[in-house]
């Protein structure tokens, strides 16, 4: 079975992103490489929060992700979902429609479900469950075990820096992106933000 890791830039921009529209569901795509039997999530595109994806409309989003992190190598490897409810972590019909469809291309792609009820600035252990595919195609959690994180509590203070700062207003997802072309729903500017507070972590800014 394939371990996973995640970033601190992937965690901090899903966070953001259900931390802009606690109301709404929200959801994107997880992007990624594999090296060694471990995919490395690094990165992620906030997708939806207005309503969640059709088939088509999902298909759409999808098809300009790949292209962008093709370029940059890298791979969709999954699909995250806050849903809209605090104590609401049950696994929707569209997260799992959605979820299915990156697996159909993507070997080990994941589903990430976050709990919102646990998205405080300085949660203990991440407030996300990682699930993957069994042999029947049923989403269940995957081992903790394999669900690696190597810099944690970097990755807290990071998000904990970013949350402080209101940068969840910053995020940009497709949804927004429709509304207005000129929005960046690569979200590059917060991509900068995020490893300059990593460099400063680290003491190598």
């Amino acid at each position: 079975m394939c371990e996973v890791e995640l970033t601190s830039q992937a965690y901090a921009k899903m966070i953001l992103h259900a931390a802009r529209y606690p109301q709404n569901t929200v959801s994107g795509a997880l992007l990624g490489h594999r090296a060694h039997g471990c995919i490395t999530l690094s990165d992620c595109v906030p997708i939806c929060h207005l309503y969640q994806p059709l088939s088509l409309s999902l298909e759409v989003a999808l098809t300009q992700i790949d292209s962008w992190s093709a370029l940059r190598g890298l791979v969709i490897a999954g699909y995250y979902q806050a849903n809209s409810g605090l104590k609401d972590t049950s696994l929707s019909y569209t997260a799992i429609k959605s979820a299915s469809l990156i697996a159909d291309y993507q070997e080990d792609a994941v589903l990430i479900m976050i709990d919102n009820e646990q998205l405080i600035p300085s949660p203990e252990i991440p407030p996300l469950t990682v699930l993957h595919q069994n042999s029947s195609k049923q989403w269940v959690p995957k081992e903790k075990s394999l669900v690696m994180w190597g810099h944690w509590e970097e990755t807290q203070r990071i998000t904990r820096q970013l949350l402080q700062a209101k940068a969840y207003n910053r995020i940009i997802d497709f949804d927004t992106h429709l509304e207005d072309i000129r929005a960046d729903w690569t979200n590059q500017e917060l991509n900068v933000e995020i490893a300059c507070l990593a460099a400063a972590t680290n003491g190598s800014a």
